[in-house]
């Protein structure tokens, strides 16, 4: 396989970071051209496993206590490799949407700012009322934020956010992952996200095949599909990074091209994932047998990723872009 995984994780929970303790995992990325930003997903320890009354549909039956709840930290690196920390959450949980937890942020940089979009949980997360929407927060330096509320439907479980790093015909895109597919829909700023036109999510609820992406098509991603880290602008498309879940609820990386001035059509797709569990830290963990995909950075000539492993630990793993754009292009969607 052409990627490359570093064999111990990047991130592991800390004892001496309250916040981030129990577990640290689903990692967005960027790189400015000198450091690469990381936001991912933390834990405090002390949550205890349970059995679910009432699971979700198509999610497994045990689940974590009301304790189980997620931060969102920041750490740089020069390198992409070794990461420094900063000792205080990036985003809390201090507001009526995500006073139950904030989950996996991704990261866009669109306009001059960056753009956070993640899992904001206005419910305990494993509560048998849905309560999972999807959060918008804006930042310019890494240092400061602005939370913006909601940026889906109010009344519907939403997550696998992310917004493209470039106005495709003048408007802002976002993928989306209603379960089981991944769908699109555009903005005309960034203020509709939150303060959206009127009936613009009725209509797109309501048409939801229309604005439908991807699907899942091969036997490892057949239970859901999920957008994973920022869609990267190449020339042969825009290359997005997926996971997919089976029905034994084993999570594996795929990837896809997008038409860059349409990108609801689908050029290519990995027939195959190109990363799956396989070392001790993917397969054991919090939820077992997981490679979760979030955020992606292009240093020189080489993609890398970082994801979530066993929703405990960062793992980190890289190739070549060009070796991974020409495997693409030997598997294009045939019409």
């Amino acid at each position: 396989m052409m990627f490359k995984k570093s064999k111990s994780p990047l991130l592991v929970p800390r004892k001496d970071i309250e916040w981030a303790s129990g577990a640290v995992f689903n990692p967005g990325a960027f790189y400015d051209g000198e450091l690469v930003h990381l936001l991912f997903r933390a834990i405090p320890k002390g949550y205890k496993r349970i059995k679910l009354k009432n699971p979700q549909p198509g999610e497994p039956d045990t689940g974590f206590d009301e304790s189980y709840i997620s931060y969102i930290g920041y750490a740089k690196s020069k390198n992409g490799i070794n990461f420094e920390w900063n000792k205080e959450p990036f985003i809390g949980t201090d507001d009526w949407f995500n006073k139950f937890g904030s989950e996996d942020p991704r990261i866009s940089k669109l306009d001059g700012q960056y753009l956070i979009t993640y899992t904001a949980l206005q419910r305990h997360a494993f509560d048998e009322i849905n309560g999972v929407r999807i959060g918008l927060a804006i930042t310019n330096d890494f240092k400061t934020i602005e939370k913006n509320g909601i940026a889906g439907p109010t009344d519907l479980r939403d997550k696998d956010a992310v917004i493209f790093p470039k106005r495709i015909n003048g408007k802002i895109a976002m993928l989306h992952r209603i379960v089981p597919n991944i769908q699109i829909i555009y903005f005309d700023s960034i203020d509709e996200f939150h303060n959206p036109v009127e009936g613009v999510w009725e209509d797109h609820l309501k048409n939801l095949d229309d604005h439908t992406v991807m699907r899942p098509e091969f036997e490892w991603e057949n239970l859901k599909i999920g957008a994973g880290p920022t869609p990267i602008e190449t020339e042969k498309g825009w290359l997005l990074i997926y996971h997919g879940v089976d029905t034994k609820h084993v999570y594996r990386m795929g990837m896809a091209l997008l038409d860059l001035k349409d990108p609801s059509i689908v050029i290519a797709k990995s027939p195959i994932p190109l990363l799956e569990p396989e070392l001790d830290f993917e397969l054991f963990g919090d939820v077992n047998n997981v490679v979760f995909p979030e955020g992606a950075v292009v240093i020189g000539d080489t993609l890398h990723v970082y994801y979530g492993a066993a929703d405990s630990v960062i793992g980190h793993a890289q190739a070549p872009l060009v070796e991974v754009l020409d495997w693409m292009l030997k598997n294009k969607v045939k019409r």
